[in-house]
Formats: C-alpha cells, sequence, structure tokens
C-alpha cells in the first residue's frame, strides 16, 4: 500500500498501517499479514545494483593496480538518494535553533510586564510560532528517520546478497582462506552496522554547523560568557572522537574472536552426534568458553568506553551550563529568565547533536569502516574459474578431454593433487577410477568441475555436467524437490528415476512417501538413502557428463548392484561417466580404468521455528538481570540510578531557583545573594552528577554484559546435554542464530538501549516533577495525555512484538540457507544452480525485508503520535501560560515551557527505548529458551563401573525397541541378540533396516525400550560418559574439527607424542602427516576438508587405535576406502583388536565375510543371525541372496572365504564354558533367534 499513498500517508501518520495494528491487537500476527516487499527493496534488484558499481570498481582498480574500495562502491551507488535526506536534517536543526528564540519572546512578555493589547497579541503570535515549530519539528524528524533506516536496510539487503554471491563462487583456495563461521559472522553481524550508520552520517556535517550557529546565537544573547560552555563542547568533541576511534579497534578485535568463535559453534553443531558418541563434550566446552572469555574481555572494553560516552552525553548539558552561568555572574551581569531559558534550551538543542548525534556518527562511521574492510576482504577473494561447456548441434560433440594436466591445492605443500593425467571419454563411455585413499581420485572430479585449479595442461569439456559427491548433501526440503531441484516434474520421468535409483521401496515405507520433509542434513534419511536421493538428482537432471564419486560405497551389495547396473549402465549408457569407486567387482563393465597413485595415472582398457507470543514475562527480566549480579549488586545499580538523578534535579532546581526568585523580586536583587554559597552549592551538585552518571554507566554495562556472558554458557552447556534428536529436527543455521545474532544482541544492542532507556525515563520523570511541582495545573492537560499514551504503548506493543519476533524467525532461513549452500557446493555449482540458489538466498531475505521494514515503519508510527502527544503539552502550556498571565511570572512559564520542550523529543524516544528493550527482550528469551531444552540421561550417575570395565565385552539386546523420538516410527523392534566376548559380528541389510539405528540404542543417542547390557552392566542404569567413553567408534561420516592433528586425535591431552605417532602409523598416515608443514601441530581447515574423505575416516580408526576399549563399532568405516586399504584396515582391525568384541556395519560383503557371527536386519527386526558359512547354506536365507546379487564370481569368493575361515575357527577353537551369569541372574534367551 505505501507506494500509492506515499505522500498523504506520511502526513496522516502512517494511516495504512492502521490495520495492521487492529489485526494484531486481536490475534498474533503471522507471515501472511505482512505486505510484500516493495519492487524497489527487493534484494535481488538491489544487490544487482551495488554489485554493478562493485564491479566496475574491481575493474578500475585492475587498470590501477591498487586495491578495490568497497567504500567508493557505496558512495556512488547511494550517494544521490542520500543526499536528499540532508534537506530533512537541515530543517529540522535550524527549527531546533529558532524555537528557543520564541521561547524568548514569550519569556520576555512576562518579564516586561506589559499589559497592552498589541503586546499580548505579539505573545499569542510567538506562541503560535513556538507550536508550529513544535509540529514540524515533530513529522521532520520521523520523515528523516523513517528514511534514513530504509536507506540502511537497502545497503545491509544488498550487501548480503553480494555476500552469498560471492559465496556461491569461492574458489577452494579461497574456502581454504574463510569459513562458514566467519560468513555467518558477516551476515549477522557485520552487514548490521549498516542499518546503523545511515541514521547519524548526516550529523557529521550538521554538528559543526549548528554548533557554529549556536554559538552566534549565544554571543547576542549572553556575550562572552557563551564561550565558557561552548569550550566544554569542544573540549568533548576530541575527546569523544578517540573513544570513537578506540573502540573502533576493539570492535575489530571483537569481530574477529566472534569469528572463530561462530566457526566454532557451526562445527560443534555440524558434529555433535560424533562429539556425544567420543564423550568429548567437556574438551569443545572447555574449547568454546575459552574462545567466548576472550571475546567478552573486548566486549566489556569496548561497553565500558560506550558507558563513558552516554555518561558525557547525560553531564555535558549540566557542566556546559553550569560553566556559562560562573561566567556569566563572576563578570557581573545580571540574569534574566528570558536569558537564562533562551540559552539552556540553545544549548539543549546543541547539545543532543554535539555530545549524542556527531559522537554516534563518528562511532558507527568507525564501525562500518572495520564491517566494510572486512566484507570487503571477503568480496576479494579468489573465485572459481569455471568452465562453460556448450552442445553444439547433436548430441555426438560430448567429450571430455583431459591432457598432461597437473594441479594443486596449495601449492606451499609442494606435492601436486594431480601429476601429467591424460585420458580421453566419449558419449557412451564408462570410465572407472580406482586409486588407494589420497591418490586424487576426488581431486580429479574438482578439476573437471574447475573446482580445482589446473596448473598445466588442458580441460576440454563439452555438455552439461552432473555431480554426485562422495558425502551425501540434501537440503531442507522434500525428497521429491530434493530429486527435481527446480525442474518440471514430469511422472514417467521421475518414476523411472526413482526405480533405477531402487528409491521406490524406501519411498513407500516414509510416512508422507516423497513429501516428506527432511532437515538440511537429511535427518529422516538414512546415509544409504540420502547418496541415492543424490544420485537421483543427478539422474533426473538428464545431464551429458556424470561425474559419480563412489555413489555405490553408501550402499548394501544388492542396492549397490542395482544401481550399477539399471542406473550407471542402463539409465546412463548414453552419456559419459565417470565412476570414482573401490568396488573392483565393477571395473569388468568400465570402457577405460584410470589406476591413480600419488597423483599419477595408468590407463588401463525442516518444523519451523516457533515463536512465542504476548508480552516478555517478568521471569524472563528478573533471570536476565540475576544472571549478571546477586540481587545487592543490583540493589547498589538501582541507588546509583536514584542518586545520579536526584542531583541531576538538584542542579536544575539551584539554576531555575535564582531565576524564579528574580521573576518575583526584580532583577536587581541578585546581588544580594550570596554568590559563593549559590556557586559552591550548585557546583557540589554538578561534580555529583558527573560522578554518579558515570557510576552508573559502568555499571550498567558491567552487570548487563555479564547477564550475556551467563545465559550464553547456560545455552551452550544446555545446547550439549540436548538429545540428537534436538540437531536433526533444528537446522544448524537456526541453532546458530542463537550464538550469532541473539548473543551478538545480548553483548551490544541491550545493554546500551537500555542504559539509554533509564537515563532517559529519569529525566523524564524529573522534567515532569519540577514542572508540576512549580505550575500544578499542568496536570490538567498531563492526566487526560497520560491515559492516551498508556493506551497507546499497549495498542502498539501488541503489534510491535510480533513483528519483533516474525523479524527473528525469518532471519533464521536465511542463515540455514547459507550453511546448506556451503555444504552442497560442488553439487550446486556442478548443476549450474547457482542462479536457483542465489534466487532462494533472495526470496528469503525479502520475507526478512518485509518484516523489517514493518519494524522501521510501525517504530514511527508510534513515535509520530507520541510527539504528537508532547506537541499539544507544549501548545496548551504555551497559550495556558497566556490565558493566565497575570498569575505567573517569567521563572515559572520559562521553567514550564522550557522543559514541556525538552519533553518533545525525549518523551518519544524514551517511550521508544523502553519498547526496544521489551523487543530486544525477545533475544533473551529466545536465549533461554535454549537452556532450558530436554536434556538426555545425565552424563554421570552414582554408578560407576570399575576402571576396567568392560573386561570382556559381552553385549546382549532384550527385547528392544527403539525410535528416535516419541511419535516417530519404531527403527527397531523386538530386538533380542547376544554377541559373545571377543566376537566379530558383521551387521548387514538393507539400506534403511536399523544397522545404525542399533548402534545409536547401544550409544543411547535416544533411550530404548527394553534392555541392553555390556558385561554385567545394564547401560541404561550408567551415565552416558561412563558408557560412551568404553565404546570406541569409526563413524560412517567421518569428522574432523578445525584445529590441529593431535588436538583431533587427543582431546584431552591423554596420549604422549610416540603413541600418537604409533597410532597414526599403524592407520598408514605417518607419511601423510609428516610430510604436512607443522606436522601434528598443522591446523586442518574447516571440518578437515584438507584431507579426502578416507583420510578422515583412517584419523577415526586412529582415535579408536588409540582408546583400546574392549568394544568397536565400524559403521561403514571402510566404505570410501580403496580395496588395499580395506584389507589393511580389517588386518589391523584383527591384530589390534584381536581381544575385543568388533560390530561392523557394513556394504561391501568382503569385509564382514571373516566375521564370526553375521547379524541380518530387515525393516528393525532381526532376521538372521550365525556364522557366515552356516548361513550360506541356506539358499532362501536373506545373507545367502545378498552375497548372490555381488555377482557369480565375487560370490563364489565370499563363499570359499567363509568356508575357509569356518574352518579355521573349528580347528583353533576350544570349547570353553564360561558361566557369564548366573541363571537367575540374567536374562532369558529361550526365544531367541540364535543360530
Amino acid at each position: 500500500p505505501l507506494p500509492v499513498f506515499q505522500f498523504i500517508n506520511n502526513l496522516c501518520l502512517n494511516r495504512w498501517l492502521n490495520p495492521l495494528f487492529i489485526i494484531g491487537h486481536k490475534r498474533k500476527l503471522e507471515e501472511d499479514d505482512m505486505y510484500k516487499v516493495l519492487p524497489e527493496d527487493s534484494s535481488e534488484k538491489l544487490g544487482e545494483e551495488l554489485q554493478w558499481y562493485w564491479d566496475k570498481e574491481v575493474q578500475k582498480a585492475k587498470k590501477r593496480g591498487k586495491m578495490p574500495h568497497l567504500t567508493k562502491a557505496i558512495i556512488l551507488c547511494y550517494w544521490k538518494s542520500y543526499l536528499v535526506f540532508g534537506i530533512f536534517t537541515m530543517i529540522e536543526e535550524t527549527l531546533k535553533i529558532v524555537q528557543p528564540i520564541f521561547l524568548g519572546k514569550i519569556i520576555n512578555y512576562f518579564e516586561r510586564c506589559d499589559s497592552s493589547d498589541e503586546a499580548l497579541n505579539f505573545a499569542y503570535c510567538y506562541a503560535a510560532a513556538l507550536s508550529v515549530c513544535t509540529l514540524i519539528l515533530a513529522i521532520m524528524h520521523h520523515l528523516y528517520f523513517y528514511h534514513v533506516q530504509r536507506a540502511g536496510m537497502k545497503l545491509r539487503v544488498a550487501m548480503c546478497h553480494m555476500i552469498y554471491r560471492k559465496a556461491l563462487r569461492l574458489s577452494n583456495v579461497a574456502m581454504a582462506k574463510t569459513t562458514t563461521g566467519q560468513i555467518v559472522n558477516l551476515l549477522s553481524n557485520d552487514v548490521n552496522k549498516f542499518d546503523q550508520v545511515t541514521i547519524f552520517l548526516h550529523f557529521l556535517w550538521a554538528g559543526p554547523i549548528q554548533a557554529v550557529a549556536v554559538t552566534v546565537l549565544l554571543w547576542i544573547e549572553i556575550g562572552p560568557s557563551c564561550l565558557a560552555g561552548m569550550a566544554v563542547l569542544i573540549i568533548l568533541l576530541p575527546v569523544q572522537t578517540c573513544i570513537g576511534r578506540l573502540f573502533s579497534s576493539l570492535r575489530s578485535k571483537t569481530a574477529a574472536l566472534t569469528d572463530v568463535r561462530i566457526r566454532t559453534m557451526n562445527e560443534v553443531i555440524s558434529g555433535m552426534k560424533i562429539i556425544k558418541m567420543y564423550a568429548w563434550e567437556k574438551s569443545f566446552a572447555e574449547l568454546v568458553n575459552g574462545l567466548r572469555r576472550k571475546e567478552i574481555a573486548m566486549v566489556m572494553k569496548s561497553s565500558y568506553l560506550r558507558g563513558l560516552n552516554l555518561a558525557s552525553f547525560f553531564v555535558a548539558s549540566k557542566i556546559t551550563v553550569f560553566m556559562t552561568f560562573m561566567a556569566y555572574v563572576l563578570l557581573g551581569e545580571v540574569i534574566s529568565a528570558s536569558r537564562v531559558f533562551v540559552a539552556v534550551s540553545l544549548y539543549g538543542a546543541v547539545r543532543l547533536t554535539v555530545t549524542l548525534f556527531f559522537p554516534a556518527a563518528v562511532e558507527r562511521v568507525s564501525e562500518a569502516v572495520v564491517s566494510i574492510r572486512r566484507i570487503k576482504n571477503f568480496l576479494i577473494l579468489d573465485e572459481v574459474s569455471h568452465f562453460k561447456p556448450q552442445l553444439h548441434g547433436n548430441s555426438e560433440n560430448v567429450i571430455l578431454h583431459v591432457q598432461d594436466l597437473t594441479c594443486y591445492w596449495d601449492k606451499s605443500l609442494e606435492s601436486p593433487a594431480l601429476q601429467q593425467l591424460s585420458f580421453t571419454v566419449r558419449r557412451g563411455e564408462l570410465l572407472a577410477v580406482i586409486g588407494p585413499v589420497g591418490a586424487g581420485k576426488s581431486s580429479l572430479l574438482s578439476a573437471v568441475l574447475g573446482e580445482l585449479p589446473k596448473d598445466k595442461g588442458l580441460i576440454n569439456v563439452t555438455g552439461r555436467i552432473a555431480y554426485v559427491s562422495q558425502q551425501p548433501w540434501v537440503f531442507s526440503g522434500t525428497v521429491r524437490s530434493n530429486i527435481l531441484f527446480d525442474k518440471e516434474y514430469e511422472k514417467e520421468k521421475y518414476e523411472k528415476v526413482l526405480k533405477v535409483c531402487a528409491l521406490k521401496k524406501d519411498l513407500e515405507l516414509l510416512e508422507n512417501g516423497d513429501l516428506t520433509v527432511i532437515g538440511d542434513r537429511g535427518a529422516t534419511l538414512s546415509g544409504g538413502q540420502k547418496a541415492r536421493v543424490n544420485l537421483a538428482r543427478a539422474v533426473y537432471q538428464d545431464a551429458d557428463i556424470y561425474l559419480l564419486d563412489d555413489p555405490l560405497s553408501a550402499v548394501d551389495a544388492e542396492v549397490g548392484r542395482h544401481l550399477f547396473e539399471k542406473c550407471i549402465c542402463q539409465a546412463l549408457h548414453q552419456k559419459i561417466s565417470v565412476l570414482v569407486t573401490h568396488q573392483l567387482q565393477y571395473l569388468r563393465a568400465a570402457n577405460q580404468i584410470l589406476i591413480l597413485k600419488d597423483a599419477e595415472n595408468a590407463l588401463a582398457a525442516m518444523p519451523e521455528e516457533s515463536r512465542s507470543e504476548g508480552k516478555i514475562n517478568f521471569k524472563v527480566y528478573r533471570k536476565y538481570f540475576t544472571a549478571g549480579a546477586n540481587y545487592f549488586v543490583i540493589f547498589i545499580l538501582l541507588v546509583f540510578n536514584i542518586l545520579a538523578q536526584v542531583s541531576s534535579w538538584e542542579a536544575n532546581h539551584q539554576e531555575k531557583l535564582n531565576v524564579t526568585t528574580n521573576g518575583n523580586n526584580g532583577a536587581n536583587e541578585t546581588e544580594h545573594l550570596d554568590l559563593n554559597f549559590y556557586l559552591g552549592i550548585y557546583a557540589g551538585l554538578t561534580v555529583a552528577t558527573i560522578l554518579f552518571g558515570i557510576i552508573r554507566s559502568l555499571l550498567v554495562f558491567q552487570v548487563l554484559v555479564n547477564s550475556g556472558q551467563t545465559l550464553h554458557n547456560k545455552m551452550f552447556q544446555s545446547i550439549l546435554k540436548a538429545p540428537v534428536l534436538f540437531f536433526d529436527r533444528n537446522p544448524i543455521g537456526r541453532i546458530l542464530n542463537r550464538f550469532s545474532k541473539d548473543i551478538g544482541h545480548l553483548d551490544d544492542l541491550l545493554p546500551l538501549t537500555f542504559l539509554d532507556f533509564v537515563q532517559t525515563l529519569l529525566q523524564i520523570f524529573g522534567v515532569v516533577a519540577v514542572a508540576v511541582a512549580v505550575i500544578p495545573w499542568i496536570l490538567i492537560p498531563l492526566i487526560p495525555l497520560f491515559i492516551l499514551f498508556i493506551f497507546l504503548r499497549r495498542y502498539f506493543l501488541d503489534t510491535s512484538r510480533d513483528i519483533k519476533r516474525l523479524e527473528s524467525t525469518t532471519r533464521s532461513p536465511v542463515f540455514s540457507h547459507l550453511s546448506s549452500s556451503l555444504q552442497g557446493l560442488w553439487t550446486i555449482r556442478a548443476l549450474k544452480a547457482e542462479e536457483r540458489f542465489q534466487k532462494l538466498f533472495d526470496a528469503h531475505q525479502d520475507l526478512h525485508s518485509e518484516a523489517w521494514f514493518l519494524f522501521l515503519t510501525t517504530s514511527r508510527w508510534f513515535a509520530v503520535r507520541l510527539d504528537a502527544i508532547c506537541a499539544i503539552f507544549v501548545i496548551v502550556v504555551a497559550f495556558g501560560s497566556l490565558l493566565l498571565a497575570k498569575t505567573l511570572n517569567a521563572g515559572q512559564v520559562g521553567l514550564a515551557l522550557s522543559y514541556a520542550i525538552t519533553l518533545m523529543g525525549t518523551f518519544q524516544w524514551g517511550v521508544r527505548q523502553s519498547a526496544e528493550v521489551e523487543n530486544l527482550m525477545i533475544s533473551v528469551e529466545r536465549v533461554m529458551e535454549y537452556t532450558e531444552l530436554e536434556k538426555e540421561a545425565p552424563w554421570e550417575t552414582n554408578k560407576h563401573p570399575p576402571p576396567e570395565w568392560p573386561s570382556q565385552g559381552m553385549i546382549a539386546f532384550e527385547n528392544v525397541n527403539f525410535t528416535y523420538s516419541l511419535d516417530g516410527p519404531l527403527v527397531l523392534r523386538h530386538l533380542s541378540v547376544l554377541i559373545k566376548p571377543k566376537e566379530k559380528v558383521g551387521i548387514v541389510g538393507r539400506t534403511g533396516a536399523g544397522k545404525s539405528s542399533l548402534i545409536a540404542a547401544l550409544f543411547r543417542l535416544a533411550e530404548p525400550e527394553g534392555r541392553i547390557w555390556i558385561d554385567k552392566y545394564l547401560t541404561s542404569e550408567l551415565g552416558l560418559h561412563d558408557l560412551r567413553k568404553k565404546i570406541s567408534i569409526i563413524p560412517q561420516e567421518p569428522v574432523l574439527f578445525t584445529g590441529t592433528m593431535r588436538k583431533n586425535l587427543d582431546p584431552f591431552n591423554e596420549y604422549t607424542d610416540e603413541e600418537l605417532w604409533n597410532a597414526l602409523e599403524e592407520v598408514q598416515l605417518k607419511e601423510v602427516v609428516e610430510d604436512l608443514p607443522n606436522k601434528m601441530e598443522m591446523q586442518l581447515a574447516e571440518s578437515g576438508s584438507n584431507f579426502s574423505v578416507g583420510q578422515r575416516q583412517l584419523v577415526c580408526l586412529a582415535r579408536a587405535v588409540l582408546k583400546k576399549n574392549r568394544i568397536l563399532i565400524i559403521d561403514e568405516a571402510t566404505a570410501n576406502v580403496d580395496p588395499r586399504t580395506d584389507e589393511f584396515i580389517q588386518k589391523t582391525i584383527r591384530e589390534k583388536f584381536a581381544h575385543c568384541t568388533v560390530l561392523t556395519i557394513a556394504h561391501r560383503l568382503n569385509t564382514i565375510i571373516d566375521s564370526d557371527r553375521i547379524m541380518v536386519l530387515d525393516a528393525g527386526r532381526l532376521k538372521e543371525y550365525g556364522e557366515p558359512y552356516i548361513l550360506l547354506q541356506e539358499q532362501d536365507g536373506l545373507f545367502y541372496k545378498m552375497v548372490q546379487q555381488v555377482g557369480k564370481t565375487e560370490a563364489a569368493s565370499l563363499i570359499e572365504t567363509a568356508k575357509r575361515y569356518q574352518i579355521i575357527n573349528v580347528i583353533v577353537s576350544i570349547p570353553l564354558a564360561i558361566k557369564v551369569f548366573k541363571k537367575d541372574q540374567w536374562i532369558n534367551f529361550h526365544n531367541m533367534p540364535l543360530r
């Protein structure tokens, strides 16, 4: 509605918002109630406009051989529109200077006691002029603030668009120089500085000009005495400028520390499942708390500077007026009411600009400069050099040709990722790429995608590329939307893709089929299902060239064979396919085989985020303040607030007392006053005001920043103790939003806003109290105006709280989308989906802009009405004084009018700050919500197993049912099984059969029904850390964290260097780590991305070797390694864990065929359990069918291996009757399906 009624609405107090307020008063506002974003405010338009200017600046800088300046691009883009807003500033500041002149004329009428009609008519004219000034000021002030805040919003939105656009284009070298956390910080904190800087920027020129104009007027009014007061303001300017510079430096350091903390939090949240399985919560708690302590130390320093800045504004007027009138009286001048009140009003006008807006402008510009520099450093990072493959004429032209290719991930490491590679693949051919872990298989695909920059050689790609990543990537949405990936839904084609990717049966098992919503990490899908959705997405794209990075490793043998035969060999038979694999049985179907070794080749033939509603509960305020200090400190804080204001009131009273006396008794009696006594009291009260004001400011920041720190720690502890289900249900971006934006508010905006609110509120009370004490009849207009104000505030807050909450909840998807995009960056770029994801990001931004724009306009709606109340109050006082002229003196009228004018801006600002405090308390509420999350079982209980537990490693499941949530489906059903000590058990089954869920039940990632025993201990009675520390796991998705290799292996510093090197040697990683520049102290990239997936898996194996536990779980750990490395890992496990119970989940049957027993699961039930060779004798059995699926040759080899191990076991086994438990103390296995 804004464009149509823009002019009328602005003059009619934003009446177009009235329907929204009516809705907000009746019920909770929803996203559908928000107005659509204006075309000129859309993310795409704003972003592309600023991007154009930035691109021009980059090109000019390249020609000059200099660094580009983002500031120049911003200025060129926005200077014309922003310059116009300076007209509002000029009019407003001029009226502020003119207003005291009319005030002086009215007071002068009372001083002269001229009762003629002409004098009274002039007085009424001056009252009318004063009233008009007041009304125009009310409108002009809010017009200015509306436009500059909207300008800030536009700049922020444009910058976010550019940051995301850049993130999609970052090269891998650039990705190593930045992190997800850092980019999130740019979007959550740095860009917010633009919302602030545009508000105050015009005061950089308005402040000095107004100061000069006021000095001239003061000289005319009171002579050279004005120089004493102006000297105080002039001295404050360089002081506040120095504070601004110091603040800028601290802000830069704080931002860097915040980057590190958010990056770490991003990794912690992403890897929480692994952290819990390793029982590493305490180690990460120490890490994050240490980072937070460093950050909060910087926040506290900058807060103290802010406190001094605000205190200087509060006391500046007292010092200025005191110095002026002390000089005036000592020079022997006679004080008159008109001079005093005109001077005080002029100082009031210039004080706001010079001691608040001008320093705020310096501070905000300093902050913005730091943010612009950080954003610029991000925007100039290297971009990926894209190939632009095109299909000319017909599909016969499709080709992939590589010649003498050499590539480096990092030249400083010397060894190339790929060296002298040459091959050609044409339409209809399959190239299989094999080689050991770290040989460069994934790097080859990266080079073809353009992700890995080439150093030498040639890559010729003709055709459209589809890419299937080694680690499956899914984004938040339905299964169908993940497969279609913005392509049109064609039922026949879609059904065919589901069939060839073996997804039909899995989708039938899901409650809503392919319309089931999955989180941004695919929480509702198993690893194999995610891999097949990934593959289905690529197949549905109908590309020309398919780059498949080991998609068969995450699925079982039956599904793997189906995918290879039906999908890769049949559905893609007319395409170019490059398949990275470790499964050698598929090589015979390949047209070419590329064997990589040492980088060289040999060519052979989500739930929506909830938001609370209603007003902020008093309990939230109480918890917030008591988090920062005890009740005694809060009481002291209250006392200092009262003392600061009382001393200020008393100083005002002393200042006005003499004037009032003069008004009653004549100016000549001034000489009879004891000047020394008067000035002594006045000086004492002024000093007291300064001291109490400074102490109050510092104490408020101390308490509130401490509150933020305490609540952050509580929230982080709560996150660490939350069950895994919480992380599956909540996107990373939503959780990160609490730790970035909400904690940012607690550290930065809330303490500042609260202190400003307290100072302004007490000032308002003081103004009203003194005015009523002098002129009691002021109460007559005050009472109805106060009732109107109470109604307005309540009416406004009903809507404003919902809008603020909507603003918070619509911001989370922006972060989630960024985080998800960075995880699937290669896939997005390979499928040329950058534009689509940019549009999705713009849509999220536009939704947030709708909420933010409403927040701005509703704030103006409220503020202009509050100023209208104050304007009415000024008009009533001005004309009322003239009507009661015979009963009042000049001092009383001056006091009443000057105080009424003071209320003009102060009242609406104080009330709006109170509303803003309440709105910012939503961040406190959101943080507190996360401090009270449902907890998993305690880490430690009173029942501690002995240190050597488990000494045997016997595991027993008794009638176990398992679900990840109370309302979720059962993923394990009535499972009863006994695993004997030292037994090696292979766990197999179709994808989604419940294999990983069995491990989750053992680790109690959710609480199972039934009983699970380890040796003589019931796991449900143990503390989670006592249980989890005693079980080693090599997880399905290997996770490394930013930090050193040492810290990744041994976060608690429990092992010696020798033990760490031995562990690395035993997993064949010693040479790799020794080749790193700092060896074990080498800082790993985010999520360990400078290691291949296979190498990360070996690091996880090294962790298990170090722990020397009696129970080892291997969750498809060798799926991403080559057969030789797999054989080596199996050999290592047999030797190092010979005396351990080992449970191995595997899709490669050769990995588990030598196990003592095989456990076959299907749909969460135990179908078969026994020795491999015995199970293979049953030709109707599931295990036998699975073995036959791998092909005749491979099946025969597996059967032969099982037979050989069966004979060995019979020969070496010695019958031992081991009584583990007394029959009446243990469980009944009478009906258990044991073979």
